[in-house]
């Protein structure tokens, strides 16, 4: 999961030509940084090209590419949204026949970086093998909560910090699992504790953003215990921030059947592990379910689901005032 192992190296040396895909941004991001670094150690930006080949051809890239550097002992090259490199249709056609013969032999003077935000490049064309054969072809993956539990550990390992494995969990939930939200994220509670210090939980829920999910998660968990009032009040300050009855109810409709299957599947002996996988719901939604779960029987959530299904009908047919049916549902949900 190590980002700074310089994979873009080969046997300690850059390659001419290189392929960097995947879904990982922050992972593309810090390559892209790196090798452009690595390229142009000095910083000077004179010999550095940045295309994007929505706005110009591949073509251009290429005589980039064959353009003797000035200043810096490689012309770098990055070309962005290389697109034709996957299955997916193109918008312009680009000249791929002329890449696949220079890829043969690169311009020993410069470095040529194609970025891929996809999650496959698509191995049937002639061009993708060829790459493959004759420059570094880097794939950034999303990584798994494991790695990114991981990366926190190694962080906080830095300056003698440390943070619960409960709280290090609710910081990848409110980050939900995005590497560089982490990053930047984990970073800023870093500064905030001193060195050697714990970073707990009330700390992470002050500094880190809540998403909508997490208010929804707060929503429930006021409707668990009862309280109408303080749900009524999160609602309408959720619509001040313009969200949506609708997409309100639909999020609250997954917080009960993620409830109802966790139970089933408690009582069943699953794990929190085998119950994420199986439901498709992030481990972290899985446990706060469980504890929520708890203060119910399951006819009762099953009841729960039944109200939910008709005040979303309800609010979707028109047959009554969106923010009365929500309210009304809120006071049913209380009462159970």
């Amino acid at each position: 999961m190590c980002v700074l192992n310089e994979p873009w190296l080969h046997n300690g040396k850059l390659s001419n030509v290189y392929v960097l895909f995947g879904t990982e941004k922050y992972l593309l991001d810090t390559w892209e940084r790196e090798i452009v670094k690595a390229a142009n150690p000095s910083g000077d930006q004179f010999d550095v090209m940045r295309l994007d080949l929505h706005e110009t051809s591949l073509d251009t890239a290429l005589d980039e590419a064959e353009t003797v550097p000035f200043f810096s002992e490689y012309r770098t090259v990055v070309v962005k949204h290389a697109q034709f490199l996957t299955g997916a249709k193109e918008k312009q056609k680009q000249n791929v026949d002329r890449l696949t013969e220079y890829v043969l032999q690169p311009a020993p003077y410069s470095v040529l970086v194609f970025i891929v935000e996809a999650e496959k490049l698509d191995e049937r064309k002639k061009v993708v093998k060829r790459l493959k054969e004759r420059a570094i072809v880097l794939e950034a993956k999303k990584p798994s909560q494991t790695e990114l539990m991981r990366y926190v550990g190694d962080e906080l390992s830095r300056r003698g910090q440390k943070m619960e494995r409960a709280t290090v969990e609710r910081l990848l939930f409110l980050c939900q699992d995005d590497w560089g939200k982490l990053v930047r994220e984990l970073e800023k509670l870093q500064l905030y504790a001193s060195d050697g210090a714990e970073i707990p939980l009330d700390v992470v829920n002050d500094l880190v953003p809540r998403t909508l999910e997490d208010n929804v998660f707060q929503l429930s968990e006021f409707l668990v215990a009862r309280r109408a009032d303080a749900a009524l009040r999160l609602v309408r300050d959720l619509e001040k921030q313009g969200q949506e009855l609708i997409g309100l109810l639909s999020l609250l409709a997954r917080q009960y059947r993620n409830m109802y299957l966790t139970k089933q599947l408690t009582e069943k002996g699953y794990g929190e592990k085998q119950i994420a996988s199986k439901i498709g719901a992030h481990p972290y939604t899985v446990k706060l379910a469980g504890q929520a779960s708890r203060k119910f029987t399951e006819a009762q959530l099953a009841t729960a689901l039944t109200v939910i299904a008709e005040a979303d009908e309800s609010m979707k047919t028109g047959r009554g005032d969106k923010q009365i049916v929500f309210d009304t549902l809120v006071c049913q949900l209380t009462l159970l």
